[in-house]
């Protein structure tokens, strides 16, 4: 290992020697975990591992019954994300609906939609999150260790009904070392049919247009084991540093900008009529995040919405 707590080429750690490893590089710079597992050289769940009989604890892969208990505990901050976008939602697991593998959830302004053949490994992590908070929360990660979705405990969340489902579920085998299997790439995602081409900074363009005029929108992250969404107005958007924004109190979008390899507006027919949507594509053609008008009772678009998606900068292949 080299002194600065990196691995040295071709050395995987395990178990202690990796949470040493990640005690040391912690002090040396501030990473989110997703960042400091990858400059480890290991996957977010291995990473998380290592820190089983300290940060974390080792939970049954009882998914749908897991998700179900989630219901009883209130309010939550669920967290979805892919390589280049992460979506943040305060709500509740209010409705909990499970079809085989398949599980919709419904809740205060939250969706979700989980696709529980593609998880493997459960947690509960006790952690240090950003300016010194302690995070308490539950983590999903598929067959390779990436997360597919992690549940937040609040300050409204009922903080004896989330324990009891880490007691209940705690795993008989308690170790701090994780085998994982490296999974294919995913295929690209299916293009529109009915498609214009726009600039990347389109996203910007919209987001700030639709806070400007408080147009509510629906913003769609997803990846292969869950998909979020959040329907609503926007308000606060901003870039910092190289990650575009959405900053509201109960809801929370971070893209980086830099992986939009194309934006199109779709305009795709459907049983209620030409649904309209921005959709953004990283480099090997998976979708980074869909953006569209709330539906509302009586419409399937606001014209505020379509007229934001008819004034989007188009794509200059000059």
């Amino acid at each position: 290992m080299l002194e600065d707590g990196i691995p040295a080429r071709g050395e995987r750690l395990r178990g202690g020697a990796l949470r040493e490893a990640i005690l040391r590089l912690r002090e040396a710079e501030k990473l989110r975990a997703r960042d400091a597992a990858t400059r480890l050289g290991v996957s977010e769940a291995e990473f998380v591992a290592a820190k089983v009989g300290h940060e974390a604890i080792r939970l049954e892969p009882d998914f749908a019954d897991i998700v179900r208990a989630l219901s009883g505990v209130g309010e939550v901050l669920a967290l979805t994300r892919n390589e280049h976008c992460v979506h943040e939602k305060h709500g509740t697991f209010e409705t909990v609906a499970i079809d085989g593998d398949a599980v919709s959830v419904r809740g205060e302004g939250l969706e979700l939609q989980l696709f529980l053949g593609h998880w493997r490994h459960a947690y509960k992590l006790t952690d240090e999150g950003e300016m010194g908070m302690i995070m308490t929360s539950l983590q999903f990660f598929d067959a390779d260790g990436t997360a597919v979705h992690k549940v937040y405990q609040t300050e409204n969340t009922d903080r004896a009904a989330f324990d009891a489902i880490v007691g209940h579920f705690m795993h008989a085998e308690q170790s701090n070392e994780l085998d994982v299997t490296p999974s294919r790439l995913a295929p690209p995602d299916p293009m529109p049919g009915h498609r214009t081409r726009v600039a990347p900074r389109a996203l910007r363009a919209a987001l700030e247009k639709a806070a400007a005029t408080a147009t509510p929108i629906g913003v769609v992250v997803g990846n292969s084991g869950a998909i979020q969404s959040y329907t609503g107005p926007i308000a606060k958007v901003m870039a910092t540093g190289p990650w575009y924004n959405i900053l509201d109190p109960r809801f929370n979008m971070h893209l980086h900008e830099a992986a939009i390899c194309s934006a199109w507006v779709a305009r795709e027919p459907s049983a209620d009529g030409i649904f309209t949507s921005l959709d953004l594509f990283d480099a090997r053609g998976l979708r980074i995040v869909r953006v569209f008008s709330a539906q509302s009772s009586d419409q399937l678009q606001s014209p505020a919405w379509l007229e934001i998606a008819a004034s989007l900068p188009l794509f200059d292949a000059a």
